[in-house]
């Protein structure tokens, strides 16, 4: 493949999970040898696996220390400068301040704790490490993965200011719809190979798709009218704990409902009070009628027919070093049979690879490692994990964060389908598009209370971002509840 990047220059690099963006990363960053062809930097043919070069990498995981201060992140990566054989502080946050005024973003406090900036700081503070190391060309890897609508915006204009110093970007990203506006020119990939290079102004979202996938797709609104029902299959009244509440509201048998806000907002902690992995102070949960005890655990829960797909896969979804046998059939409650009973290797695999099958994961090896998958071959394991165990109510938290268009609307059809199958489901996001194309009805959260119900044409990104917007900044009172 071919990858050309101008001084000065935003470039995306977007392609499905598994079609060599990751590959070619390493090898500009020295992990992989490149069999043939060659790399120029600035003219100059260099090779990355045999030389240090002014190349920066922000991976998702962005590897910052929280419980260290902003400057010392900073000098982990450029180095402590001394005096007398002892750390100079002073020129440590001098260092720290200096970057950030270079790319005229406002510095933090570099003594301040990493972990108490905001998820957004964190990002930038990624982006000044990587300068530290002099850089001339910043590889951003799924920036925006975990961050809501304002928290993104932030970083493009720290972006913009970066290209005008100079400094060239390489930004990888799944959400199509950021790049136009901030990026200059587009490479698209698919199966490892370069398939379009194009100025951003010259290219649709459609077409960017279609190369991508290699066939069209049609984008459109995934929702499904709902009767009401008398008897609604989850109604929470007044739930709450000490990060949300009190909230009301009801999902139908067959509905698909958003609990949407910006990053913070609290509606992570309503969906987890749902599941049992929160405790709360005062409220009640429903399901089918019946009404669950407060101090239920998550085993009780998995038990009554809830589950929940974690926002964060690598910490709370996978079991790294296993295979998908074991990651899709982790506990004889999620593989539908009792604990005293023996396991059945040879029936296991059979399940598991119907799972893989069906949802199409690559590679579909049931004995594979988990740690072999891309990011969305991995959800779409996540995901099949859970419908073995037919729930009757699914929290799914970011169920596409960080994964291709691809991989993201065949989850999409699959929650599809298990809604028409009679489940309920709640979908706990703050990314607007996704509630937008996937919900039948949206609760917007702000300041950990539901200040708004969206449904029908009202069910737009715009609406979903202006009322999360202004609920952030609300009064806390409001209220809503919504039939199924």
């Amino acid at each position: 493949m071919d990858l050309a990047v101008g001084p000065g220059e935003i470039h995306a690099l977007v392609g499905e999970n598994g079609a060599g963006k990751s590959t070619l990363i390493k090898i500009l960053a020295g992990v992989h040898q490149a069999y043939a062809g060659e790399v120029r930097l600035l003219g100059e043919r260099v090779d990355p696996y045999g030389a240090s070069l002014p190349l920066s990498f922000v991976h998702q995981d962005l590897g910052l220390v929280d419980e260290l201060s902003v400057g010392e992140n900073v000098a982990l990566v450029a180095g402590f400068p001394r005096q007398a054989g002892l750390i100079d502080w002073p020129r440590v946050w001098a260092r720290a301040r200096e970057i950030y005024l270079a790319m005229a973003v406002a510095p933090p406090d570099p003594r301040l704790p990493v972990g108490a900036l905001s998820a957004a700081s964190k990002a930038v503070l990624g982006i000044v490490r990587a300068l530290a190391r002099q850089a001339r060309v910043v590889v951003l890897d799924e920036p925006t993965a975990a961050l809501p609508e304002p928290d993104a915006a932030h970083l493009f204009d720290v972006l913009r200011r970066l290209r005008a110093s100079g400094c060239s970007v390489i930004y990888v990203s799944h959400r199509l719809g950021e790049l136009f506006g901030l990026a200059d020119r587009v490479t698209v990939l698919r199966d490892g190979r370069r398939v379009r290079a194009a100025a951003m102004a010259e290219i649709t979202p459609q077409q960017l798709v279609e190369d991508m996938l290699g066939r069209s797709l049609e984008l459109h609104h995934a929702a499904h009218p709902v009767e009401n029902h008398a008897r609604p299959l989850l109604a929470v009244a007044a739930l709450e704990n000490a990060q949300a509440g009190p909230v009301s509201f009801q999902i139908g048998a067959g509905e698909i409902v958003g609990l949407v806000g910006l990053r913070g907002a609290g509606h992570e902690a309503i969906g987890r009070m749902i599941f049992g992995a929160l405790r709360p102070r005062g409220g009640e949960i429903r399901l089918d009628g019946t009404l669950l005890p407060a101090g239920e655990d998550v085993a009780a829960r998995i038990a009554r027919g809830v589950a929940l797909l974690p926002g964060d896969r690598g910490r709370e979804s996978a079991l790294g070093g296993m295979s998908l046998i074991e990651n899709l059939l982790p506990s004889a409650a999620i593989g539908g049979q009792r604990s005293w009973r023996p396991l059945l290797p040879a029936r296991e695999r059979r399940r598991a690879q119907a799972v893989l099958d069906r949802l199409d994961v690559r590679p579909r090896d049931p004995a594979a490692l988990i740690d072999w998958l891309s990011g969305g071959n991995q959800q779409k394991v996540f995901v099949g994990r859970w419908l073995e165990a037919k729930a009757r109510l699914y929290v799914m938290e970011e169920p596409t964060a960080g994964i291709d268009i691809g991989a993201k609307f065949a989850i999409h059809g699959l929650l599809a389908d298990v809604a028409r199958g009679g489940a309920g489901i709640l979908v706990v996001s703050s990314d607007f598009e996704e509630v937008a194309a996937l919900c039948d009805r949206a609760l917007v959260i702000g300041r950990a209370r539901i200040t708004s119900e969206l449904r029908g044409p009202g069910l737009t990104v715009d609406n979903l971002v202006a009322h999360a917007s202004i609920g952030a900044g609300a009064e806390a009172g409001a209220g809503a509840s919504g039939g199924g």
